[in-house]
């Protein structure tokens, strides 16, 4: 987002023709408005921009869907890409790592359709948190053994 021209958002307000002068002529067709004293900025952009974006975000979804629904391709191709993106799929199973990338792309599917990110930054982060289980051998035995009862007070969790 670094390369974004910038414009405060008094100048939005006072200048807004000038502003939007700019956000055409920008090479992103966005711009990235400051507000002072606030550590959120907005990201202004035209609907037919964001329009263009959620598109190819669905044909990815589509070709990530296509490339599931086919079990060679899926083994091939993406089951090896995935490491890649996301590292700490190797300490997940066979099987965890095909039900992470199907649930991956069903909820990229489900999210596109909504226009919202934060399920799919929710299940990523829940499968990372997966992952650091299986990657602690100590951990993995004591969240799967069969022994059942009340094993004493749980400790304070540490702030990292």
């Amino acid at each position: 987002m670094s390369d974004l021209q910038e414009v405060t958002f008094s100048e939005l307000l006072q200048r807004p023709n000038e502003t939007v002068e700019k956000l055409n002529a920008s090479r992103r067709r966005a711009l990235r408005v400051h507000r002072r004293g606030s550590e959120d900025d907005l990201i202004l952009k035209a609907v037919a921009q964001e329009a263009d974006e959620h598109e190819i975000l669905v044909l990815t979804v589509r070709v990530l869907r296509a490339v599931m629904a086919n079990p060679v391709t899926r083994s091939q191709l993406l089951l090896e890409m995935l490491p890649q993106v996301f590292p700490w799929l190797t300490f997940l199973p066979s099987d965890a790592r095909i039900a992470f990338a199907q649930e991956l792309v069903d909820m990229m599917d489900a999210s596109a359709d909504l226009r919202l990110s934060s399920p799919v930054l929710t299940l990523i982060a829940q499968w990372r948190n997966t992952a650091d289980v299986y990657a602690d051998p100590e951990l993995l035995a004591k969240l799967t053994s069969t022994e059942r009862g009340d094993f004493g007070p749980v400790p304070r969790p540490v702030a990292e």
